[in-house]
């Protein structure tokens, strides 16, 4: 059947990155070979000079690394592959350690040239043989650092793991995915469909007077199915009623089908979705005319969460990028914050489908952090107590074949923990059925359309989301885990019984690499793995031991069941310095502290609750150059600790707290401020001892 895709009838389809052009014939004049697209960094190749008289034919090539990140980055690692048996000269590469292995040369920086700003640039070279006639540009890839780590509590209702279907989905009422879903612990369903949702007419289950296969009923029974399943509704912002939507609300919890979460349209700021409002999609109509809906919604249940329609900044997430977006943020945050409880982030890295690789998909994740701390930021401003949830993602906002390769397991894994470690409550992937090719499908299983595998097939990214429930469970803490290969994505869970858990995440499609379980912070003798890579695209468990673990290429390793803590992160070492003495400040909800290294704190109490609360801090460079990180540390009055943290890391030893920069917020300049916030449980301090900040 003829079916949707996620931003059906849309002009925006037409939006797609042309793939990268070949790379012509080289002539006797200087050559440039594309830069690698989607990564943390970018490398381009320019051959400067070549003469093919010389005996043996010889060239110079300069490499370029740009840092196309919106953070700082310490380290990048050139990936490239001759296809012509050129040889580098020993002794002549400059600027980088360079070593080839076969066709492959791979590059790192040297001490002078490894940190790039956003948007900076450093240059390396060499000379080389070729055999006077091809001397083609290699394919190159460059690998940046992830942004930084975090962690988080998974204390609250929601599933961690979600997937979006739609009431034209008819094979959601399989009973394979209930089976499905139940395994892979993924139990927050999205209904009924993206911008089908701003056209459905829940009541008479139609959508332009055309009945649909999946009425509500049909999905709440389904949904309950699932082990854990839980409903998340979008409704019909677009072409419907308050009147209506209230209704539903007040249909749900009298007939047994409890919603868990609303949101009020899907992705309204877009000009694809249908908004029969006056000045459809502006923050000033959204704004006003959403209110009406919350506020409808919330009579009928005062209990009823309500997300609004978050919109994203495209300079992280192109194929998810709104112009204006902290405008709209900020009006509708300011207008509704009393009625909603949540904004629901819509997340695709890619927009189209242009060229790309196994590594440059997976340093796609490397934008959450930054993308995680502009939310927090636009919450904590105007809705503290407000959470968020990733209610939509997939690699690309464009049906794609990278879904159904191994890839797909990868990035779904690595996205949906880096998501939590940052802050998401629920991490939700588009969708469950796409009803498209062997090239072109974003369903998390196959519908057996043209040429696909048998019905209800998982596809790649299944696996990816079974994987990450060994360590999503409710009540855990997750977070990033530093894992020093640079292709290796790391994270890991101190489960609520008390064992703990360990995922790493291998996007080199060449390379296994062996890493110490000590280093991961595992101690006990043995565990139980689990792996899926490329080469046996299933997942596989075996009880191991031993002081390692082996991480095949283009894989996810998990080790579970065995008992350890995530190894301390490094913290700068502070500047030694002599503090001038200064009274004990008298207890009060902000605070100003002197700075040893040059800098100052000052922190307020944001909100508080029965159990917990949050906290705000400001970080000011007090000195006269630009701080090269920083340190700040206090004391908890009394037994409170630390549920989530963002914009820095964190250790607690005993009552003693340290928080430090991520590596894109550590440079303040002269005069400049940032900051960073957390959420505590315990009771909400008036006072914070011997808070200080230093800046190496």
């Amino acid at each position: 059947m003829s079916l949707p895709s996620r931003r059906w009838g849309s002009a925006a389809l037409a939006i797609v990155l042309a793939a990268a052009a070949a790379v012509a014939a080289l002539a006797a004049g200087a050559t440039t070979a594309p830069a690698d697209t989607g990564a943390s960094c970018a490398g381009s190749y320019t051959i400067s000079w070549q003469t093919p008289s010389d005996s043996p034919p010889d060239f110079g090539a300069t490499v370029t690394v740009t840092n196309n990140s919106s953070y700082p980055i310490s380290s990048w690692a050139i990936t490239m592959t001759f296809s012509a048996g050129q040889a580098i000269i020993a002794g002549t590469p400059y600027s980088a350690n360079v070593t080839q292995s076969g066709s492959t040369v791979s590059a790192t920086p040297m001490g002078f040239n490894a940190n790039l700003a956003p948007g900076a640039s450093t240059t390396w070279g060499f000379h080389a043989t070729y055999n006077g006639t091809a001397n083609p540009a290699p394919a190159i890839t460059c690998s940046g650092p992830s942004q930084g780590s975090s962690s988080a509590t998974l204390s609250g209702p929601l599933d961690p793991l979600g997937v979006n279907t739609a009431a034209w989905d008819t094979n959601y009422l399989d009973p394979a995915i209930a089976s499905n879903l139940s395994a892979a612990s993924t139990g927050l369903i999205r209904y009924p469909g993206g911008s089908w949702a701003d056209q459905y007419m829940w009541q008479a289950n139609t959508v332009n007077s055309s009945a649909q296969p999946v009425n509500f009923a049909q999905y709440s029974s389904q949904t309950d199915a699932i082990a854990g399943g839980q409903k998340f509704v979008t409704i019909n912002y677009g072409s419907d009623t308050p009147q209506a939507a209230a209704a539903w609300v007040t249909q749900s919890a009298t007939s047994g089908q409890g919603v868990a979460l609303w949101e009020i349209g899907n992705e309204v700021y877009g000009s694809w979705e249908t908004d029969n409002h006056a000045n459809p999609h502006t923050a000033s109509s959204y704004a006003s005319n959403a209110l009406t809906y919350m506020q409808a919604m919330k009579a009928a249940n005062p209990n009823a969460q309500i997300c609004y329609d978050y919109a994203m900044d495209g300079n992280l997430a192109p194929g998810a990028g709104v112009s204006g977006f902290q405008a709209w943020n900020d009006t509708i945050l300011q207008a509704d914050t009393a009625d909603t409880n949540c904004a629901d982030v819509h997340w695709y890295p890619i927009n189209g489908t242009p060229t790309e690789s196994v590594q440059s998909i997976m340093e796609l994740v490397d934008n959450i952090p930054a993308a995680a701390a502009e939310i927090h930021t636009a919450l904590s401003a105007y809705d503290p107590s407000a959470y968020y949830v990733v209610g939509e993602t997939n690699m690309s906002q464009t049906a794609n074949a990278w879904n159904e390769q191994p890839v797909g397991a990868l990035f779904a894994a690595a996205n949906a923990l880096e998501w939590l470690s940052f802050g998401a409550q629920s991490v939700d992937w588009w969708d469950v059925h796409n009803y498209g090719t062997p090239t072109a499908d974003f369903g998390m299983f196959s519908s057996a359309t043209s040429g696909e595998p048998a019905m209800d097939t998982p596809y790649a990214p299944y696996y990816g989301y079974a994987l990450a429930a060994q360590l999503a469970v409710k009540g855990a803490k997750v977070g990033t885990l530093a894992v020093p290969t640079p292709n290796i994505y790391g994270y890991y869970s101190n489960l609520p019984g008390g064992s703990y858990a360990v995922m790493l995440v291998n996007a080199d499609p060449a390379n296994s690499y062996t890493v110490s379980t000590s280093s991961l912070g595992i101690t006990s003798s043995s565990e139980t793995e689990y792996t899926y890579d490329s080469a046996n695209p299933s997942i596989a468990s075996s009880s191991v031991s031993g002081s390692s673990v082996s991480v095949p290429a283009e894989s996810i390793v998990v080790l579970t069941n065995g008992s350890g803590n995530p190894p301390p992160t490094p913290t700068p070492t502070p500047t030694v310095t002599t503090p001038t003495p200064t009274p004990t400040p008298t207890p009060t909800a902000t605070g100003t502290s002197p700075a040893p290294g040059g800098c100052t704190v000052s922190w307020s109490l944001a909100n508080s609750w029965s159990g917990g609360f949050q906290l705000g801090f400001t970080v000011a460079n007090s000195g006269t150059a630009a701080t090269k990180g920083w340190n700040v540390t206090f004391s908890w009055p009394g037994s409170q600790t630390i549920s989530q943290i963002w914009n820095a890391t964190q250790t607690q030893s005993g009552a003693a707290v340290t928080a430090t920069n991520l590596s894109y917020n550590g440079a303040i300049p002269a005069g400049g401020t940032t900051t960073f916030g957390l959420l505590g449980t315990g009771s909400a301090p008036s006072s914070l001892p011997s808070v200080i900040c230093s800046a190496p």
